[in-house]
């Protein structure tokens, strides 16, 4: 599993490539570039941001939010700000602790979006997600006026080793949820996701649809936990924020599924949907397999934007670093004591007493230089950065 995630955060960060050319070289030359923070300083980041599909409530948001900052922590370089931006929008885009509930109870999710997002696949990979973590889930084929939708649905519920209620082409939509509900109920399955259609013929006809099926499960599940999560993607920037906001005004949205981030220059949408629409971004897709959707992380998401190592990789090499450095002062110590010198170390004693020699004249205050050879024996601190 640490493997998968791992695997899953190195394609992110190539994903988000396109995005983090375009954001963070004009962001780094505002940070570096500028010689005071002033107003011009807070608007050339403004615009950049902006610029980025982070979004213009966001972006207020993320400058209000680092003015306070400056204030408090009295900042005067520039530079000194961008540890306050990234952890400006990490802290906008971090998901609550509720977030996930759905996972814990008897669920029905409602998977909406228009065509051609990436709906239909993200139905079968959300699947697999909950199937990996021991979850009976079962999926309902509700979108029966695209063509073939129930036949491209059937081969992710095979996929994902999952069951499917389906309908012919053209079938009421309220009646695949019908049938769906009565087998979730009497397989006691633990989660029920339902594809629905990407279009109808108007919005009224899509909000008049949703409430149908809405009625049924009130009625015929009343107790299940309910979850409408609305499928975007990620390549279209601010269009995918017109249609959260459209399919909002029918239907109560809980959390998004961001797709197609794999290639994006429009990656800073996800931080202006959380911001905009007040909606959490709960799953990143970045690929076409069944693995390539994951839990969305504020933190990795941020750090993969901005290309941060993170804090964690920099403390296990450290520590890595420390065990290397102590281990090796032990053996020299041991081989000091035993007056053995082992092979691949100095070999005859004439070279011994050569660096005895220097060790002396080191220790005396000497400038003399060493050798390359000793220089290529003797480990060299590493740096660490943040930065790209």
């Amino acid at each position: 599993m640490a493997e998968e995630k791992k695997g899953f955060f190195s394609r992110l960060k190539a994903g988000l490539s396109k995005t983090r050319d375009n954001i963070v070289a004009g962001i780094d030359a505002v940070f570096y570039g500028a010689s005071e923070i002033d107003d011009d300083f807070y608007e050339e980041l403004e615009e950049i941001l902006i610029m980025g599909d982070i979004g213009v409530n966001a972006t207020n948001d993320i400058i209000e939010r680092m003015k306070e900052e400056v204030k408090k922590k009295h900042l005067r370089h520039p530079s000194e700000c961008k540890e306050l931006l990234v952890e400006s929008i990490k802290e906008q885009m971090r998901v609550g602790e509720t977030a996930y509930d759905f996972e814990n109870e008897q669920s029905i999710i409602f998977i909406i979006g228009v065509n051609g997002v990436g709906k239909t696949t993200s139905v079968g990979k959300l699947a697999g997600i909950l199937k990996r973590q021991g979850k009976k889930v079962l999926i309902a084929a509700a979108d029966t006026f695209r063509a073939a939708a129930g036949d491209q649905l059937a081969e992710w519920a095979h996929r994902a080793g999952v069951d499917m209620i389906g309908g012919a082409d053209g079938a009421d939509p309220a009646s695949v949820i019908y049938d769906a509900v009565s087998a979730a109920k009497a397989r006691k399955v633990d989660v029920l996701i339902c594809d629905t259609a990407g279009r109808l013929h108007n919005k009224k006809n899509l909000m008049e649809e949703l409430k149908k099926m809405n009625r049924i499960i009130d009625r015929e599940f009343p107790d299940a936990h309910r979850e409408n999560l609305i499928v975007l993607d990620g390549t279209t920037g601010q269009n995918a924020l017109a249609q959260a906001k459209e399919f909002g005004e029918v239907a109560e949205l809980t959390g998004v599924i961001l797709t197609k981030m794999d290639g994006t220059a429009k990656g800073g949408i996800a931080v202006a949907i959380q911001s905009e629409l007040n909606v959490p971004v709960k799953y990143i897709g970045v690929g076409e397999t069944i693995e390539d959707l994951q839990k969305f992380n504020a933190d990795e998401f941020v750090n993969a934007l901005f290309d941060v190592e993170t804090k964690e990789a920099e403390t296990n090499e450290s520590a890595e670093d420390c065990v290397l450095e102590s281990n090796t002062s032990v053996e020299n110590k041991v081989q000091n004591d035993s007056g053995v010198i082992n092979e691949g170390s100095l070999e005859t004693e004439d070279s011994a007493e050569q660096v005895l020699s220097e060790n002396v004249v080191s220790q005396e205050g000497s400038n003399t230089e060493k050798s390359e050879e000793d220089n290529e024996e003797k480990p060299k601190k590493k740096k660490w950065f943040f930065w790209k």
